[in-house]
Order: structure tokens, then C-alpha cells, then sequence
């Protein structure tokens, strides 16, 4: 009886060690170089100082009264290409140090919009 219960108890153990073998997956890394890593740790400071533009209240008084929700703004910077991206940091780089005037701000927001447009990501321009 003893014998029988063994038996059945390391059938048991095979058949989950079998059924669970089928669904291991193999792990899949690879290398990336150092100016890879840099680049990407370059876009995501970028993007965080102009999320920090974005957060300020008077900018996202104007986006709105311009018709632009602030939450799409947010998900149009994560849309922009590298070289994109650059140049809107650039910009915002170039701004007095005492923040951002109405004009500079247009100025910033005219450009991403007028960016994404000509990429085919929206269609502000056509409703005008």
C-alpha cells in the first residue's frame, strides 16, 4: 500500500515537472553601449524639464485657453523623435532664467503642435 502511494505521488511530481518544463520561457538580454545607455538617460532628462514646464500653473492656464489639454500635451512630448525633442529643450534652455513668458510659451507650444501636424500625429490645423 505504502509502495502504491509512492508510486502514484512521484508520477504526480514528473507529470507537473513535464507540464511545467513547457512553459519556461528562455531569458532574452542584450548588450547595449555606452552611448545607448547615455542617450536614453539624456532623452529622459530632457523630457523631465519639460514635464516640469508643463507642470507649471501658468502654462497649463494657457494650453488650455488654447485649447490643448494638458494631459494631451504630456502624451505629445512622449510622441517626439530625439531630434524633436532636442530642439524643444533647446528652446526651453534659451528662456530667462526667471521662467517663461506668454510669448515663449506660444512660441513652444506653436512648435510642438506644428511639429506633430506636419508628422501626421494631429489634426489641429484642419478644424481652422
Amino acid at each position: 500500500m505504502r509502495k502504491l502511494a509512492i508510486q502514484r505521488y512521484a508520477a504526480i511530481v514528473v507529470t507537473f515537472c513535464l507540464i511545467s518544463m513547457s512553459m519556461l520561457q528562455p531569458a532574452v538580454a542584450g548588450m547595449i553601449s555606452t552611448e545607448t545607455a547615455i542617450e536614453l538617460e539624456n532623452r529622459q532628462l530632457q523630457i523631465d524639464g519639460i514635464y516640469d514646464v508643463l507642470a507649471q500653473e501658468n502654462v497649463q492656464n494657457m494650453l488650455v485657453r488654447m485649447g490643448v489639454d494638458p494631459v494631451d500635451a504630456i502624451s505629445r512630448v512622449d510622441a517626439l523623435t530625439n531630434d524633436e525633442l532636442q530642439i524643444l529643450h533647446n528652446n526651453l534652455n534659451q528662456m530667462p532664467a526667471g521662467g517663461a513668458g506668454v510669448v515663449e510659451v506660444i512660441g513652444i507650444v506653436a512648435v510642438v503642435l506644428i511639429i506633430l501636424e506636419l508628422l501626421g500625429v494631429t489634426n489641429i490645423f484642419n478644424s481652422f
